[in-house]
């Protein structure tokens, strides 16, 4: 009986101790990003649509985190679109909220393009940080190309099934025709 109430004490003072413990949580991560770390920041990036295509609107979506997690508030950061060593966008210092920055770009022409981060870091070192992010953008063409170039793959396994469901009816149905036929 005296070993069930100090194993029950021990249980109930262990109970305690953990509640009072804290854990880190990150907040909003984003999914299916990109993640890179300097210093003392970690910048997450991804794009909707997944994949940009040319000539349609696209939001880079930004996540802006200490290293230990925390969300990143009022810092000032300039974003920089590059083709080919072309600068064709580049903002003022925007003062990100609570971690996360949403841009939107148009990209005119297929191909890889630069996404250029630029946080001044005056909390820390005091100095530029720069992160470069690729973005592939397709053609409409190629997107077009791919969906129909799909819509014919499906459709053809389709018909395949299709037909070869009937085949193997009409084999099952001969047969029992056969074995009828032998019968009698």
């Amino acid at each position: 009986m005296m070993f069930k109430v100090v194993f029950l004490l021990i249980i109930v003072v262990l109970l305690i101790i953990g509640s009072f413990s804290t854990q880190q949580a990150i907040a909003d991560p984003l999914k299916n990003s990109i993640l890179q770390r300097i210093g003392n920041y970690n910048i997450e990036m991804k794009t909707d649509p997944k994949i940009p295509v040319a000539g349609q609107n696209t939001k880079i979506l930004l996540r802006i985190s200490s290293v230990n997690g925390d969300e990143v508030v009022d810092v000032p950061v300039i974003i920089t679109i590059f083709k080919e060593g072309v600068n064709l966008e580049k903002t003022h210092p925007i003062f990100v909220p609570y971690g996360h920055l949403t841009h939107e770009f148009v990209f005119s022409k297929a191909g890889i393009y630069a996404l250029n981060i630029d946080i001044n870091d005056t909390a820390y070192s005091g100095q530029n940080i720069a992160f470069v992010f690729p973005i592939n953008v397709l053609d409409s063409f190629a997107v077009y190309f791919s969906s129909s170039l799909l819509l014919l793959i499906g459709s053809a396994v389709i018909s395949v099934i299709i037909v070869c469901t009937i085949l193997l009816n009409k084999r099952k149905k001969n047969s029992r025709r056969t074995i009828e036929h032998k019968k009698t």
